[in-house]
């Protein structure tokens, strides 16, 4: 005789009849934590996590480890902006959800994008012009000088609101598709 399990997943807001009974009586189990809560992997896992994001965050205010490549970026009172993991980031969470960008802003930020300087600092044999006519194309060239792209008149590029804004405005910016001669 073969047995079968099937299993079948049913969302609790439809509150399906049987479903509901085994959601509310196992809800309504309590365990107790034990002598040492403190211990249960679940704690341990959130201690490790939590030093792990404090050194990491502490070790990137030094320029050294940073990198010279990065872009520090503004808030717009104009302090520096923090990093931080909390509701999706500082980076993320201004995207609204836009995959597209937030991969472009991070190209951008950790100026590792398909551009002539990023060709050139890893050898890679491709154009490093830009079709407005500058010699090579770099990461401070697109943000502040070409003129094929668009910004607004009191644009700031390191202040994280407008390089978004930015990005928006030329949709192929910091991609693999966008032609190395802009234009």
């Amino acid at each position: 005789m073969r047995n079968s399990l099937l299993f079948i997943q049913v969302p609790s807001k439809l509150e399906w009849n049987i479903h509901k009974e085994a959601h509310d009586y196992a809800t309504s189990l309590i365990q107790p934590a034990g002598p040492r809560p403190d211990t249960s992997l679940d704690s341990v896992q959130k201690a490790i996590t939590k030093r792990s994001q404090e050194s990491w965050t502490r070790l990137f205010q030094d320029a050294n480890y940073r990198g010279h490549n990065f872009m520090s970026l503004k808030k717009t009172d104009g302090s520096s902006l923090q990093l931080t993991y909390i509701n999706g980031g500082v980076w993320l969470s201004p995207v609204g959800g836009d995959l597209t960008i937030a991969v472009r802003l991070f190209r951008c930020i950790l100026n590792h994008a398909p551009i002539g300087s990023y060709y050139e600092r890893f050898n890679i044999d491709e154009s490093l012009d830009c079709k407005c006519g500058f010699r090579r194309q770099t990461h401070d060239h697109i943000l502040l000088l070409c003129t094929k792209l668009e910004r607004k008149d009191n644009w700031r590029p390191f202040y994280l609101k407008d390089l978004i804004n930015f990005l928006e405005k030329n949709p192929s910016v910091f991609t693999f598709r966008w032609p190395l001669a802009v234009g």
